[in-house]
């Protein structure tokens, strides 16, 4: 069957958009001519997907054996060396590799906070440029505040510190937002809205919880390559994650 579009997404985030492969670490984004820029990782099986795939563990369903905890982030090539030679890459050294690759990620992100301002907030909302202006309902002052926000929605102590590190970001965001508006009076309602019905539609197809939390957080990289763009698309998330009426329901 395959990983999902959704888990891949969510592989890919998790990873940095970066190979896993030791001493490899290649940027897996094609920058587009024409169009927006693609992932171009590969969703590598740990445990195989067929029985004569490498590593491949007859107790497991197909839906284990395509879920993220079971796939690795890697280029075309690193892929292929790990399923030809898997005497190298046994499932207990993979897991470990991945486990260690994915936290030095998030550890990434957390550094970068601090250094979020507006050269990288510019770049990480450049697409509000083309957003048509949309309605949006005035301030909600019933909003949860964000730690009940985390704990209504079973987010994991990863969603957790990410969202924690980048409330230390929210006076720079709120500063940046406030800068924009005096050039274009809606930008705020532009910027929610895209938000707004990218989570919409992530709710609709039945996502939830902490996978629709970071699908979230893939949405606030889409394009970007260098670590403080994304990580000022994660703290424009975050702003709106306290002000805005996402996952409320």
């Amino acid at each position: 069957m395959g990983a999902s579009y959704p888990t891949k997404i969510l592989l890919a985030f998790r990873s940095g958009g970066i190979c896993a492969f030791p001493g490899c670490a290649k940027p897996l984004v094609y920058t587009a001519i024409v169009g927006d820029d693609t992932a171009v990782g590969e969703a590598a099986h740990i445990a195989g997907e067929k029985p004569a795939a490498a590593r491949y563990d007859a107790t497991m369903t197909d839906a284990q054996r395509d879920h993220v905890d079971n796939l690795i982030y890697m280029c075309e090539g690193d892929h292929t060396v790990i399923d030809k030679v898997p005497a190298d890459w046994p499932t207990a050294n993979l897991l470990a590799l991945k486990a260690t690759h994915e936290e030095k990620a998030s550890a990434a992100i957390a550094e970068a906070f601090s250094d979020v301002a507006f050269p990288e907030l510019q770049h990480a909302v450049a697409w509000v440029s083309s957003q048509p202006p949309a309605t949006v309902s005035g301030p909600n002052f019933d909003l949860l505040p964000p730690e009940e926000k985390i704990k209504k929605n079973d987010l994991s102590n990863g969603s957790r510190h990410t969202i924690a590190a980048g409330l230390s970001s929210r006076t720079t965001v709120a500063d940046f937002v406030a800068a924009e508006t005096q050039l274009d009076p809606d930008f705020p309602d532009k910027l929610k809205s895209g938000f707004l019905a990218e989570y919409f539609r992530l709710r609709h197809q039945g996502h939830k919880g902490n996978e629709l939390f970071e699908l979230m957080c893939a949405f606030s990289q889409r394009g970007l390559k260098s670590q403080g763009d994304r990580t000022a698309g994660l703290a424009v998330l975050i702003y709106l994650f306290e002000i805005c009426d996402v996952f409320e329901k």
